[in-house]
């Protein structure tokens, strides 16, 4: 069997993908030498697909190249300096990457990884364009990006991380449109810094071991930074075949000809995924989609943070994310343990500054609201997207 990421590839094709990987332990993955679509949140989707067949398949990795065709070692060096398909090699070399003609070339495929990785150890971010992406790759020479840990593999400070968020969205925002706003970037700073702080640190804590404690031969988590700008009928053909998207974008743009600016943070990891974690026990072991839900919440509203001054222990940050969402009415998405949530703040704000109680912290399931039926497919890893409106006209 296999299944195959296309340039194009949308929401649905992904829905789709899941459902082959039930079907079997041995799939095969091909993959694009690039992606053309432009879908809001498309990026971090395709990453946690592809960490979930690494998981579930023992199937070989492919790439759409030939041992004929001409320029090869560079085709593939191009390829492989993309994130996702860098997150492909990462994950996909312990079974093989092949050429269409069944030529392995797991090793020049291994030489571009260790050069990336090497690139995060002096550099904090890898830039293309209105996107950003820094990564830890477990099991490689350097597991410790420059951006997020100090040379003997501490985590760097809060303080840090907030001037090193705060530079990167600036960086992003204004590359597609110099005169972008990045008022509500500076003006949220602190905050939006502490969010990413709090999911690295817990992606750092959590995800190096399965849900037993057991520590993983392999792993990835990284952080991807993206500006997504346009007029409205733009944005919204970008996120065609996500109602819930498509909805938040309809009602939060009004002025139909004006340049928009929304900025997205994406954290991800290869872990267990939050409720398995939680509970300590696979996810297969749970009795029903609305026993890991709220086990789900339950992690992110009660596990314990490194911020020991809060007196409510609100877990992987959600409180604050909950908060600047609330504010600037932005869009939420947790992909985990087979769930896929979502939150419109636009269509239905945080009240969360009065108490903290658990209704406020409500998620919605993005298949209910798709009218598709609701899937009993796997996913593995956790995929955390928050979007931040910054200029809306």
């Amino acid at each position: 069997m296999e299944i195959s990421i296309k340039n194009n590839i949308s929401y649905t094709e992904i829905e789709k993908a899941y459902k082959e990987l039930k079907k079997s332990s041995n799939v095969d993955l091909y993959i694009p030498a690039n992606i053309t679509g432009k879908q809001l949140g498309i990026y971090t989707e395709i990453i946690q697909l592809i960490i979930t067949w690494s998981r579930l398949s023992k199937g070989k990795l492919y790439i759409h190249y030939s041992s004929d065709t001409d320029e090869l070692d560079d085709k593939i060096d191009k390829m492989f300096n993309r994130y996702w398909n860098f997150v492909a090699g990462c994950m996909g070399y312990k079974n093989g990457i092949f050429l269409l003609d069944q030529v392995e070339v797991s090793d020049k495929v291994a030489n571009v990884i260790k050069e990336r990785t090497s690139f995060f150890k002096i550099n904090e971010n890898w830039k293309k364009g209105t996107n950003s992406f820094i990564s830890s790759v477990q099991h490689s020479m350097n597991p410790y990006p420059s951006a997020f840990y100090l040379s003997n593999g501490i985590l760097k400070s809060k303080k840090e991380i907030i001037e090193l968020s705060k530079n990167i969205l600036i960086d992003i925002s204004t590359s597609y449109n110099s005169n972008t706003s990045t008022f509500v970037i500076e003006h949220y700073e602190k905050l939006i810094g502490e969010i990413i702080f709090e999911l690295i640190e817990n992606t750092h804590f959590w995800s190096q071991t399965d849900y037993s404690g057991e520590t993983t031969p392999t792993g990835f988590r990284g952080l991807l930074f993206s500006s997504h700008q346009g007029n409205k009928d733009t944005l919204l053909s970008n996120c065609k075949d996500d109602k819930p998207m498509f909805n938040y974008i309809n009602s939060l743009i009004t002025n139909n000809e004006s340049n928009n600016a929304i900025v997205e943070i994406s954290v991800f990891d290869s872990g267990s995924g939050l409720a398995s974690k939680w509970c300590k026990k696979d996810v297969t072991d749970f009795n029903s989609r609305e026993e890991i839900y709220e086990s789900i919440i339950d992690c992110l509203i009660k596990n314990n943070t490194s911020d020991t001054s809060s007196s409510y222990e609100r877990g992987f940050g959600l409180h604050n994310i909950m908060s600047l969402l609330g504010d600037r009415k932005g869009y939420l998405k947790l992909r985990t343990n087979g769930l896929k949530l979502y939150r419109d703040f636009k269509e239905n704000p945080f009240n969360g500054y009065i108490e903290n109680c658990r209704e406020n912290y409500k998620l919605e399931d993005w298949h209910s609201v798709q009218k598709k039926t609701i899937p009993n497919y796997r996913t593995e890893g956790t995929m955390f997207s928050i979007f931040i409106p910054i200029q809306i006209n």
